[in-house]
C-alpha cells in the first residue's frame, strides 16, 4: 500500500481502472479518469456544503 501512495503513476492507473474499467492505459483514458475523479470530489464538496447549510438552516 505504501508503494502505491508514493507512486503517482500507479495511482493514475488505479483511477483509470476504477472509472474506465474497459479503457486502455493511455494518456487520454488516464486524463479522462483524473478529470472524472476531480469532478466527483468537486460535486461531493458541494453536496456536503449544501447538507451542512440545510442542517443549520433547520426546517421552516
Amino acid at each position: 500500500m505504501r508503494e502505491i501512495e508514493s507512486n503517482g503513476f500507479d495511482q493514475y492507473l488505479i483511477l483509470r481502472r476504477h472509472y474506465l474499467p474497459h479503457g486502455q492505459d493511455n494518456t487520454d483514458d488516464i486524463a479522462a479518469a483524473v478529470w472524472l475523479d476531480n469532478r466527483y470530489w468537486e460535486y461531493m464538496g458541494i453536496s456536503v456544503a449544501n447538507g451542512v447549510a440545510k442542517a443549520f438552516k433547520g426546517s421552516d
